[in-house]
This record gives structure tokens, C-alpha cells and sequence, in this order.
């Protein structure tokens, strides 16, 4: 190769390498932006929702007062149960796009898994009914955890509704331990699975289990990634244990208080 020729082939890698830090910038400013957006929606979404949440509190109240067993009651009941999901929903998009952005600011204080367990069971025991499923809970009450109570609710939540989502209508089980200075949370299932090919994937935002969009439940696909993001910001983490048709069982770990 010539001198000349060698001069244009370093011209054209550095025009290349130029163009490409370009892209990448515009990748960056596009990712940026999104995460703002998502911020923006699921604020606007969810606000509005909490004086409407408050409003079918006490028409709820005053229907179970006056006749317990009777249709309003119970409508406004599934009424209460289907706003709570949606703000729920609306907090994860919240939650990830802070998450994303460096301003997830967790402020751990001693919290009784099993009081936690229990509301997220119960908020959620509706929906398993409904896909056939049953929760069985065993945490032991002297366990309490070093950390963000919203944000164990929020973990809580993401993997008792996926183990109904893809448990197939089987069995679901809560399980909490003592394992050293830190306690062990697991949710299983006896579900569909996941392959082994999938289980690192999963945790990444936007992907799912089921690559088949006609066949996977609905939602996001930020589930497991807020999940192990949560976990960490705690100073914990997750894990899966799974094989294809045998269910899967997320355990996270999480530091015990004092």
C-alpha cells in the first residue's frame, strides 16, 4: 500500500469512527428522552387516579355497611382492586424510568416481611382465583428486614403476579427464611418454566419468558429487571431456579434488620 493510499484508509476509519460516535450519541439522547417521556406518562396517569381511589374507599364503606353481601358491595370491591392495579402499573413505569435515570433513592428501616407478604397476598388473591391458582404463605413473623418497605412491595408484587401469570393455574407458594444476616424470599410456581437460554434475559428491561407475543400474558416486559434493581439498591439481590415445564422458583435475598 502506497503512502497516499494509506493516508485515505486512516481518513476513512476516522470519518467512519466519527459517524459512529454520532449514532451513538443520537442512541443516548434518544434513550434519554424516552425514559423523560415514560416519566412524564406514568405521572400523569397516576395522580388523577389517587383522588378516584379515594372516592371508592368510602363509597365501598359506606356499600359494605348497609349490605355486606350485596352486588354494590361486592362491585365496588373489584372496582377498588382493578384502580389499586392500574396505579400500580403506572408506579412501575415510574419506577423505572427513576431507576434508569440514577434518582432510585431507597431509604431502608426495619420492615415485618410477614405483614408485607400478607397484603401483597391479599391485593393479589382475586387475580390468582381468577386464573385458578392458590397462594400458600409461610414466612415466620420474627423475621424483619432492613429495608424500603414501598419497594418490597413493589418486588413482592412483580414476582407473586408473574407466578400467577405464568403458573399455569397451579400452586403458588411464599416462602420466607433465615439464612445468616440476611433472609431468603422465594416465589414459586409450578408453571410453564424457563429455559435455561432465557434466565439471564429475562432481567433485562422490555423482555419476557414467552418470546411469543400471541402467547405471553400482557404487560410491560420491566417486571424482574425493577425487580433485581430494587433488590440490589437494597443491598440484596434475585435469583431463578427453573427447567421448562417444571414451574420456577425467584428467590431474593435481602438484609436482615440489626
Amino acid at each position: 500500500m502506497s503512502g497516499a493510499e494509506r493516508i485515505l484508509a486512516e481518513v476513512a476509519q476516522a470519518d467512519e469512527a466519527a459517524a459512529l460516535r454520532r449514532e451513538v450519541g443520537a442512541l443516548r439522547r434518544a434513550l434519554s428522552e424516552r425514559d423523560a417521556f415514560l416519566a412524564g406518562v406514568a405521572h400523569e396517569l397516576r395522580n388523577p387516579m389517587t383522588p378516584i381511589l379515594g372516592q371508592v374507599e368510602r363509597l365501598r364503606a359506606a356499600a359494605e355497611r348497609e349490605a355486606p353481601e350485596g352486588r354494590v358491595a361486592q362491585g365496588l370491591a373489584q372496582l377498588h382492586w382493578l384502580v389499586e392495579r392500574y396505579m400500580r402499573r403506572a408506579t412501575t413505569l415510574l419506577d423505572v424510568s427513576r431507576a434508569q435515570a440514577g434518582q432510585l433513592a431507597l431509604l431502608a428501616t426495619p420492615v415485618p416481611l410477614a405483614g408485607v407478604v400478607d397484603e401483597v397476598v391479599e391485593s393479589l388473591r382475586p387475580m390468582a382465583a381468577h386464573a385458578g391458582s392458590t397462594i400458600a404463605v409461610a414466612v415466620p413473623d420474627d423475621l424483619v428486614l432492613s429495608c424500603e418497605r414501598l419497594a418490597l412491595d413493589q418486588v413482592l408484587d412483580n414476582l407473586i403476579t408473574n407466578a400467577i401469570k405464568y403458573g399455569d393455574g397451579g400452586a403458588i407458594a411464599v416462602v420466607g427464611l433465615r439464612d445468616g444476616a440476611v433472609a431468603r424470599i422465594r416465589v414459586s410456581d409450578r408453571g410453564v418454566g424457563i429455559p435455561e437460554a432465557d434466565q439471564a434475559r429475562i432481567f433485562e428491561r422490555f423482555e419476557r419468558a414467552v418470546a411469543d407475543p400471541g402467547t405471553a400474558p400482557t404487560g410491560f416486559g420491566v417486571g424482574l429487571w425493577l425487580v433485581r434493581r430494587l433488590a440490589e439498591a437494597m443491598g440484596g439481590g434475585v435469583a431463578l431456579e427453573s427447567r421448562p415445564g417444571e414451574g420456577a422458583t425467584f428467590t431474593v435475598t435481602l438484609p436482615l434488620h440489626g
